[in-house]
């Protein structure tokens, strides 16, 4: 699978024309070369195209993105009902890549500043694209400004990238490359770390790994740096004499009242009570 990608996005896309085409008549698309990038999604029909010598069925709700001269026809002639989305905008800063590469990207770069556009693509809420279309379409049609037009294309483009980066990040990332990297937290959590520094450390980009964590462990790398330290603490509070400032000290917080307010946010017991409730063992001070 090919992608379109410019991984330093700064709205640069231009906003060309869009329609929505409807036929009940036989019809065939015909052979053409245009000078700008083409988003087609059928409604509630088949498209049979072929776009630089690659034969495509495009189903309702799916995506074809046609780049700038290239020959693109149809492949069948329709003797019933045809309806499609269409939309032209002309963008210098794309560039075409493999999926390898678009893992690449993402794990590299500012998520925010990512624009991932699919050549072809059924991984996409067509509802969510739809709606959207509809909009812009109707933005267009009534003469809006040209600078509102491309911003609401940046939006549509914003939201393509969202489905097909979460899309891409569930199926090559395997749950297991993150056993190293929660172990590595747990070793370090009593340190100052942050979500930078474990990021550099296993040479993430810093939004990609946090939302890869989050997404496969169900929380963020912040609150599993506090999980680690507030269990170490729970072990301090039921195992040792130490006081309540020396636990915060040793599993990382130098305020003391912040370790307090933390403990009973996720405890809803404050540090003095819990070792009240748990202690399990009598220390005799000479």
């Amino acid at each position: 699978m090919m992608y379109f990608v410019n991984k330093e996005y700064l709205e640069q896309a231009t906003f060309l024309s869009a329609g929505t085409f409807i036929t009940d008549q036989p019809w065939i698309h015909k052979e053409r070369i245009i000078d700008s990038y083409e988003i087609i999604s059928p409604v509630d029909s088949t498209l049979y195209i072929e776009s630089n010598n690659v034969p495509y069925a495009i189903e309702s709700g799916e995506i074809l993105v046609v780049p700038p001269h290239t020959l693109h026809r149809g492949l069948k002639v329709y003797q019933g009902r045809m309806k499609f989305h269409w939309l032209h905008f002309s963008a210098n800063c794309l560039k075409l890549k493999t999926e390898a590469e678009v893992i690449q990207e993402i794990s590299e770069n500012d998520l925010d500043r990512l624009i991932i556009l699919p050549v072809y693509t059924n991984k996409v809420d067509s509802r969510r694209f739809h709606i959207m279309f509809n909009q812009l379409l109707d933005l267009y049609e009534e003469k809006k400004h040209k600078n509102y037009l491309n911003a609401y294309l940046s939006c549509l483009l914003y939201e393509l990238t969202s489905e097909i980066m979460n899309y891409l990040i569930q199926k090559n990332f395997n749950g297991n490359q993150l056993q190293p990297i929660q172990d590595w937290i747990r070793i370090h959590a009593f340190e100052n770390i942050t979500l930078e520094h474990i990021a550099n450390h296993f040479k993430y980009n810093k939004n990609y790994l946090s939302r890869i964590y989050k997404e496969n462990t169900g929380i963020g790398i912040s609150e599993q740096i506090i999980k680690f330290r507030l269990k170490h603490a729970k072990e301090l509070l039921t195992e040792t004499d130490l006081s309540i400032i020396e636990i915060a000290s040793e599993v990382g917080y130098d305020d003391s009242k912040y370790f307090m307010r933390l403990f009973k946010k996720y405890e809803t017991v404050t540090p003095t009570q819990y070792r009240k409730t748990f202690y399990r063992k009598h220390f005799n001070k000479k």
